[in-house]
């Protein structure tokens, strides 16, 4: 059930290695979905924290929050074509944080993937526009926040889906 007044603060590591990104698999809220590692900011954490503590749960790379890149909300009740939300929150607010790779496993998977988590990979670049991505504006957040110079400063989205 969803709680349209509770609101969830997550953070995103946008992890990119040799023209490839890091990106998690599953079927949720489709079959063949794909997206950035992280989740959900517990009380007492920095979203810095939690971008890094989540990437190495869900993939087992260690990695160093760096720049924040995107901020986003998601609106449950602006988006009848969107998706519930796991947590069961009603709006989600989500910092999309570039990271600096630590320490990669030899073979990807973390210690606490989500539910819903079928797979990490290292997906070309390239090959992004091609995919069902959470959300599926994934695609374009992730190229211009690559193509923006590093200066720049975050960008806003405000309720973005689509």
């Amino acid at each position: 059930m969803t709680d349209q007044g509770r609101i969830r603060n997550a953070a995103s590591g946008l992890v990119v290695q040799d023209e490839h990104v890091l990106l998690v698999r599953g079927d949720w809220p489709r079959p063949g979905t794909w997206w950035l590692p992280g989740g959900g900011q517990q009380a007492g954490e920095t979203l810095a924290a939690c971008v890094e503590r989540e990437v190495f749960e869900e993939t087992g790379v260690r990695v160093k929050a760096e720049n924040l890149v995107v901020l986003r909300e998601y609106i449950q009740t602006n988006h009848p074509e969107g998706h519930q939300m796991l947590s069961g929150a009603g709006h989600r607010v989500d910092a999309m944080f570039r990271c600096r790779i630590l320490q990669e496993p030899p073979v990807l998977g973390g210690p606490l993937e989500d539910s819903v988590q079928l797979g990490v990979e290292w997906v070309p670049l390239d090959k992004l526009a091609g995919l069902r991505t959470l959300p599926p504006c994934l695609p374009a957040v992730i190229t211009n926040a690559l193509a923006a110079d590093p200066g720049r400063g975050a960008v806003y989205l405000g309720d973005a889906y689509a």
